[in-house]
């Protein structure tokens, strides 16, 4: 599979994978064609994590057949104490 072929969609704390392969192999014996194989097949993934992601920080590699994502937590508004006067 080629990383081109992968598609990764982020949206809140829902992470989406997808990846479509197509493959063709043809055996000839001169001008003659003996043998052609097609393949075709399509593979989505989706998931919820706990808490949403922040998109602009996430990053994701393909190296050797293994696809590696880093999908930082989108930060949170900390709770503000207010002093009754």
């Amino acid at each position: 599979m080629n990383k081109d072929d992968i598609q990764i969609g982020i949206d809140g704390n829902q992470v989406s994978i997808s990846a479509e392969v197509k493959r063709r192999s043809e055996q000839k014996e001169g001008s003659r064609v003996l043998k052609t194989e097609r393949f075709y097949g399509k593979a989505s993934r989706s998931f919820s994590l706990a808490s949403e992601i922040d998109s602009g920080g996430a990053q994701a590699k393909y190296t050797d057949g293994v696809l590696e994502l880093v999908l930082p937590k989108k930060a949170t508004a900390t709770a503000k104490q207010i002093a009754v006067q």
